[in-house]
């Protein structure tokens, strides 16, 4: 047995051999294939590593909604965007993370070049397996077609070439015009961009792709000649290819990085929302769920439309939102205690820790939703739960911009339980250590040139929308109120509330929610409560500016002047910039200028004062950052 192999190996060696299944010796056909199946548990760890960068999932089929993803990759509807223009922005940007530059451009080279050298060195047959983790371990299914393409053009017949590199050539035509269509997909994120390096950055792991690609191709055809194409040849190199993005992650951006970009993108989910798109959108996952054959969509959706009235919308149609928020705050909560227990030294943990406050205080403006049925989210009025969160982020970043959300919220808790002196500390701090003129621009270049600003990364907070400025706003309107409305009477209690039963309301004005229903019925018990109170200047201002805008709040804050105006009481500055901006909203100008100069006249200093400058020189229209 041996001496014929041996026999048959050695007539092989006398042949001209076009590809690894030319010799037809056992001992090079078993090596063939096993060669072949590790190249393909291989490549499978590049096809997973590649869903994982977009999904945080290690193995795409064991995913919840696997199926479904695949399915509606071909609904036509942004299906570069699900499979290839995504990489590029979400959930990690490289905008935000440069280093993914590199990465991707290598991993995409591995993801096209490989399946099209084992369809030239092994024949094309041998190629389907790589397709197929193409299209099911990366879910990539137009990226799996187009290969499937590319390995027919560089390996079949009459197709392929007698020069082995311009088949190679021949079957990456079809990936640069996929990645074309790809960068088309990708217009909506860089139309957005004003910084040329930033656009720069949205096409170079394209340029990667290809230029990696066919120096791969080269490299492994060159070996392949070399070795007289016995088995082997492609295995190392693929190796490299799969290890060398996953190093330069590794070792340059970190998981951390990933996750926490999924985190920040859980947060999102938080958007305001058309309750007919929260109705669609329901109707089609419900309707996927229903077992074959289906009833048409329309009629599913008038049913879904039918129950959820019933069973959602009470007779004053508000939405119930309550357990599937709270259900959604847990786990979100929950994916942030896990980063931060994983990742305790990362760069972002102060931001997870952000994240989970903003979580637990989120609620849905009802009222809202009352009057224009659309679903929205704020995060302003902090629950007693998120306390602990925002204390660990001044303690562990007290120079940071979320320290400055942080002694906010905790100030905010503190008036509310009556701790008056914590939460005007809390506030003096976030005032004199953030309340600073913003360093004049400097245009400088940073060490290295180009290189060095395509690969400069934003601050950590930089995606959090954290808004300095509104911050600052409140924190000077909250001491304001605080440091001028202890009462000589009833002392803190018309601002934090009592326990007195005897007391009709117990509530004070720090526990109102501004956007639940009966607020302004609320500001009115808690002034009958407190006849006379020092805040009863707060209350009537509350009661105007909650006002919807138009010709009744202007009234209401004109009427708040005359009987407030000759008055040292603290809402005045306030007052005639609320008065000022309605006249805005009104189309009155003139009158707008007149209420921002008196403003600037006798309150100078004022935090309304700045506001102010801002609205007297803008167009109408501008918010400024007020609410």
């Amino acid at each position: 047995m041996g001496e014929a192999n041996s026999t048959a190996n050695h007539e092989d060696e006398g042949q001209p051999n076009k590809d690894v299944w030319s010799r037809s010796g056992p001992t090079y056909r078993v090596r063939a294939v096993v060669l072949l199946l590790v190249n393909v548990l291989l490549f499978g760890g590049v096809g997973s590593f590649a869903y994982w960068l977009r999904s945080g999932e290690q193995f795409a089929p064991t995913m919840d909604g696997y199926w479904d993803e695949l399915r509606l990759t071909f609904h036509f509807t942004g299906d570069m965007e699900i499979t290839l223009a995504s990489f590029l922005a979400s959930p990690m940007s490289v905008r935000d993370v440069p280093m993914l530059i590199p990465i991707l451009g290598l991993l995409l080279a591995a993801l096209v070049a490989i399946p099209i050298l084992v369809s030239i060195l092994y024949r094309f047959p041998a190629s389907l397996p790589f397709i197929l983790v193409v299209g099911f371990l990366a879910v990539m299914p137009w990226l799996a077609i187009t290969l499937l393409a590319s390995c027919i053009l560089a390996s079949v017949k009459p197709f392929r070439r007698p020069w082995r590199f311009a088949s190679a050539l021949l079957g990456l035509l079809p990936i640069v015009l996929y990645l074309f269509l790809a960068s088309r997909g990708s217009d909506s994120y860089v139309g957005e961009l004003g910084n040329p390096m930033d656009k720069i950055k949205f096409v170079a792991p394209w340029v990667i792709a290809m230029v990696a690609a066919t120096l791969l191709a080269g490299v492994v055809l060159l070996i392949a000649r070399v070795v007289d194409y016995r088995p082997g040849a492609l295995a190392p190199l693929l190796a490299v290819m799969f290890g060398l993005p996953v190093a330069l992650f590794e070792f340059h951006v970190g998981r951390d990085e990933l996750y926490y970009r999924l985190l920040e993108q859980e947060l999102r989910l938080f958007k305001d929302v058309s309750a007919a798109e929260v109705l669609e959108r329901r109707a089609e996952e419900s309707w996927l769920e229903q077992p074959e054959p289906r009833m048409k969509f329309a009629e599913w959706k008038a049913l879904v439309e039918l129950i959820w009235r019933l069973e959602v919308l009470p007779d004053d149609e508000t939405i119930e939102w309550t357990s599937e928020l709270t259900e959604y705050q847990q786990r979100l909560a929950r994916h942030c205690d896990w980063f931060i227990k994983y990742f305790p030294t990362s760069r972002y943990a102060c931001n997870a820790l952000y994240i989970k406050g903003q979580t637990l205080s989120t609620r849905v403006d009802v009222s809202e939703f009352q009057r224009t049925k659309w679903i929205r989210y704020y995060g302003d009025f902090p629950s007693r739960a998120s306390w602990s969160t925002w204390r660990m982020i001044v303690e562990n970043r007290p120079r940071s911009p979320l320290s400055a959300v942080a002694l906010l919220r905790l100030a905010q808790l503190d008036a509310r339980a009556c701790l008056m002196k914590q939460a005007l500390d809390q506030l003096n701090t976030l005032v004199a250590r953030f309340d600073k003129p913003a360093p004049a621009a400097v245009e400088s270049s940073p060490p290295g040139g180009a290189l060095a600003r395509l690969f400069k990364r934003p601050p950590p907070e930089a995606g959090l929308n954290l808004g300095l400025e509104r911050t600052l706003l409140e924190a000077h309107r909250l001491r304001d109120l605080l440091a001028a409305n202890e009462d000589p009477i009833y002392g803190y209690e018309p601002l934090c509330g009592s326990s007195d039963p005897s007391r009709t309301v117990q509530f004070g004005l720090l526990r109102l929610v501004p956007r639940e229903d009966r607020y302004i019925e609320n500001l009115r018990r808690l002034k009958d409560q407190y006849p006379r109170c020092q805040i009863e200047d707060n209350i009537d201002l509350e009661i105007a500016k909650t006002t919807p805008p138009g010709t009744r709040r202007t009234e209401l804050l004109v009427s708040f002047l005359d009987r407030y105006g000759l008055r040292d009481v603290d809402a005045l500055p306030e007052a005639l910039f609320r008065l000022g901006t309605s006249y805005l909203e009104n189309g009155q100008r003139p009158r707008a200028d007149e209420q921002f100069e008196r403003l600037l006249r006798e309150y100078p200093q004022s935090i309304w004062a700045r506001q102010a400058r801002r609205y007297a020189a803008a167009p109408v229209g501008a918010d400024g950052g007020a609410r």
